[in-house]
């Protein structure tokens, strides 16, 4: 029995070792994971951030009436913008009468020195595309509060902007208006550019009163330097037209062909602050008609606008 056990055992071993020399072992199969990856770009929403802030200072005044300023106006702008499309600009003043002191004439005219003489608020959103923008502004007053729909368009020499409004007054028994300002066309070449002004309030009421003004003006370039600019206009108003009714009857009717320099300078004083200011002149050059204003004597004067100013930009 032994001879038998051990016989069988040998018979195995020569059996398996035979098995491992024929046949190869079998390698082990390994399926391959193919794991896609699904690449999102991810974008971040706007994020509304201040451009800039800044503050004017501006005097006012038309010859005959106070010895600083009919309007001292002082200001202060913020300028913001969601994403790469949209800016809000903010800017609020508080304005003065000036004189340097308390004075009355016999037509019973007087000053009170510096008195508080309004206030004024602009909010405006804007909407930028490639080559024009449109956009929506209020502005608050004392007896006013006017919206407007801002409109611009740009295409290299050719450009132009237009701001109509309707104006809802507050106080009185004044009507409310139709209101715009427009430069349409301005056409520029190299350093000196040609443009076509207007600007018109037309009441809603039954008695015509209206306001309108067209100007034809020329600017320029004059100087330039790394940070510094410095440029001139002149305005010539070739129709101008102001008539007042009351209760249908003509009170006021009088044309003003004037002519407006403007000189206007920049400086940039470092990459982010500029300070910038400009004087503009008017000489007013009355017609009188149907006797409404001859009664008073309206004469030819002149008005005086002083500007300046600091912006910081981020």
């Amino acid at each position: 029995m032994k001879k038998i056990a051990f016989l069988l055992a040998a018979l195995s071993v020569a059996s398996v070792s035979y098995a491992k020399e024929v046949l190869p072992e079998a390698e082990p199969v390994v399926e391959e994971v193919v794991v896609e990856e699904t690449a999102q770009e991810v974008k971040s929403a706007p994020v509304l951030r201040v451009t800039s802030i800044g503050q004017y200072l501006e005097i006012d005044n038309t010859s005959g009436a106070e010895d600083i300023g009919e309007g001292v106006h002082f200001g202060n702008s913020v300028g913001l913008a969601l994403g790469d499309n949209w800016t809000f600009d903010l800017m609020a003043r508080k304005t003065w009468s000036a004189s340097t002191d308390d004075w009355k004439d016999a037509d019973g005219l007087h000053s009170d020195g510096m008195k508080s003489n309004g206030h004024r608020i602009d909010i405006q959103v804007t909407r930028h595309f490639e080559n024009f923008s449109v956009g929506l502004k209020w502005r608050g007053e004392q007896d006013m509060d006017r919206f407007y729909i801002p409109v611009s368009y740009n295409f290299g020499m050719i450009s132009g902007w237009a701001t109509p409004a309707y104006s809802f007054m507050n106080e009185g028994n004044d009507d409310d208006a139709w209101y715009l300002e427009a430069m349409p066309l301005t056409v520029k070449y190299g350093p000196v550019a040609l443009g076509y002004y207007f600007e018109g309030t037309k009441s809603t009421g039954d008695d015509d009163n209206h306001e309108y003004d067209h100007q034809v003006r020329l600017m320029a370039d004059l100087f330039s330097t790394d940070r510094f600019r410095l440029g001139a206009e002149y305005w010539y108003q070739f129709a101008y037209e102001n008539q007042t009714e009351k209760a249908g009857k003509l009170v006021d009717y009088y044309e003003n062909n004037k002519h407006t320099g403007v000189i206007k300078a920049a400086y940039d004083v470092t990459e982010n602050l500029t300070v910038d200011g400009y004087y503009r002149y008017n000489f007013n050059k009355y017609d009188e008609f149907d006797g409404a204003t001859k009664a008073t004597g309206k004469a030819d004067d002149y008005y005086g606008e002083f500007y300046v100013g600091w912006t910081y930009k981020f």
